[in-house]
């Protein structure tokens, strides 16, 4: 029996009574999500159809908190469903219910003991309490020009396979894999407190990857997509280029930068222009974990590491300059691109969120208890890949604000320098202080003209000096999307969305070529 988003409708009323009913039995709070997702995809490689499927998702998740004497805690379950158990999802909701309170009221006796057996170190044991918020409900519709379901998995197949085998046939082409993704997501979130939230959008991604082979082999690989229908594929996403289009264009320019140079490590820090496409890396690495509150507050420091700019509540940069006064870092859900929603999954309505304002740290993205911590608002950070996951703290459309220089203007003031064009590969220190990114193209720049293209280039640095170093900012701001965000365990893969406009500062240009042999 298939399960599509329609189906939900049936299911709403059951979803807000099974909460609603569990919490009158004395439970501290409790919420619970319930999402379905229907759709279709395919993949090609080298000229064959390697795999196609058509399907739905259903799964749930909860959470309830219990209190022994002051002490609160938290405990959840998440489950995978099938098609009958929608049709008693208000008697698996409270079953799960009975399990999280189960895990709650374990965690708050154990905190409770180890509160009591240390005393005054006793009290740096985590609280849980949750900011209050203003409760909503709501109804968000999916968006989309061209239906997702009006393409039939025969026409997700023609046209993968189409694309792989024109790949094939490219001259310098050695490997490609092609895969298109298509559907419609829903979910219901119902708290104790009386919201009652149904949220859904449409998604269609194609990703792209090809390994080219000139003097060197090169790979290459990225990705189309939205919170949108077919027209995705058509034009009408970050890039501007068909899927066909943007195939083309990655192909070609990886075999030109496959018979490219590779560049050799500066000795010292040189001037460089960054696009916005390799900012898109950047600002998620090194502004967008680091802006998160579970790792600043080594919450996450096991699954993920932890923030330079926040040692601990009493020492921190929190005020304090982190970057020039041309930067500024902000994460906003209510921009288009794959950070985009309207409620999280605490049910916390999204706004921006300004990191770091005119260099200075700011704000962190915060879930109702990190902001009860911290002091202050909940701001929407709290999300979760399937309903059945664990929400965590994830960055959303977070980016670097454009300035006011024009493009042109930062390459015209440039003497000497390197131009780095497109994300391709990060390394990253565990406090995301020291990181080494590398791009897809890396042009040497000469009085103001873009010159020599090298491959294997990429920049190094420490996170403050280089913000520091950045003396403009142009005025052409772009989002990319990036659907493959890793955080948790076990692992949960998150859209977001990260960008910025052309900027320009000083970092060591780090190259692949080996002085002794000339040989990579």
């Amino acid at each position: 029996m298939k399960v599509t988003v329609e189906r939900l409708d049936a299911s709403k009323d059951a979803i807000e009574k099974a909460v609603r009913e569990f919490s009158a039995s004395g439970v501290h709070y409790a919420d619970a999500r319930v999402e379905v997702f229907e759709g279709k995809g395919a993949n090609a490689f080298n000229g064959s159809i390697r795999g196609a499927t058509e399907d739905f998702g259903l799964s749930a998740g909860v959470r309830v908190y219990a209190k022994s004497n002051s002490v609160v805690a938290a405990g959840q379950a998440g489950k995978e469903l099938g098609a009958k158990q929608l049709e008693s999802i208000g008697k698996e909701l409270k079953e799960m219910m009975k399990t999280a309170l189960k895990r709650a009221k374990l965690s708050a006796e154990q905190k409770k003991n180890l509160k009591k057996k240390y005393g005054f170190f006793g009290e740096s044991v985590g609280k849980t309490e949750l900011a209050p918020i203003e409760v909503f409900q709501d109804t968000v519709k999916a968006e989309f020009k061209k239906s997702p379901r009006d393409f039939s998995l025969e026409e997700v197949v023609k046209r993968s396979e189409s694309l792989s085998v024109e790949l094939s046939k490219r001259k310098g082409i050695a490997s490609n894999d092609i895969s298109i993704v298509t559907g419609l997501n829903r979910k219901i979130f119902a708290s104790s407190e009386g919201a009652l939230i149904d949220q859904s959008k449409a998604l269609t991604q194609g990703f792209i990857f090809v390994a080219a082979k000139g003097k060197a082999v090169e790979t290459f690989y990225d990705w189309v997509g939205g919170y949108a229908g077919l027209e995705v594929l058509d034009g009408a996403n970050e890039f501007e280029k068909s899927f066909e289009d943007f195939a083309s264009y990655l192909a070609d320019g990886t075999i030109e930068v496959s018979n490219a140079p590779a560049m050799k490590t500066t000795s010292k820090p040189v001037t460089v222009i960054t696009d916005p496409w390799f900012n898109a890396l950047l600002s998620h690495e090194i502004t967008g974990h680091p802006s998160e509150a579970d790792r600043a507050l080594k919450k996450e420091t096991a699954w993920a590491g932890r923030a330079w700019w926040f040692n601990s509540m009493e020492e921190n940069r929190i005020g304090q300059r982190v970057g020039a006064e041309l930067l500024t870092v902000f994460s906003d859900p209510t921009l288009k691109g794959y950070g985009h929603y309207k409620y999280d999954d605490e049910g916390v309505k999204a706004k921006r969120v300004v990191h770091i304002d005119k260099g200075i740290l700011r704000e962190f993205l915060n879930s109702r208890e990190t902001a009860s911590i911290l002091g202050s608002e909940p701001n929407g950070g709290m999300r979760a890949n399937v309903a059945s996951s664990m929400p965590l703290i994830r960055m959303n459309n977070t980016a670097i604000a454009p300035g006011k220089w024009k493009k042109e203007e930062l390459f015209e003031e440039t003497k000497e320098g390197y131009y780095l064009v497109g994300q391709k590969t990060p390394s990253i220190g565990e406090t995301r202080q020291n990181f080494k990114i590398t791009c897809w193209k890396l042009f040497e720049i000469k009085n103001g003209e873009i010159g020599k293209l090298y491959r294997q280039g990429g920049i190094t640095g420490d996170s403050y000096t280089f913000f520091n170093s950045i003396d403009a900012l142009a005025d052409d701001f772009r989002l990319f999307n990036i659907p493959n965000c890793g955080k948790g365990t076990p692992m949960q893969s998150m859209k977001v969305s990260n960008g910025g406009p052309h900027l320009r500062a000083k970092a060591v240009v780090s190259g692949g070529h080996v002085e002794e042999t000339g040989a990579v």
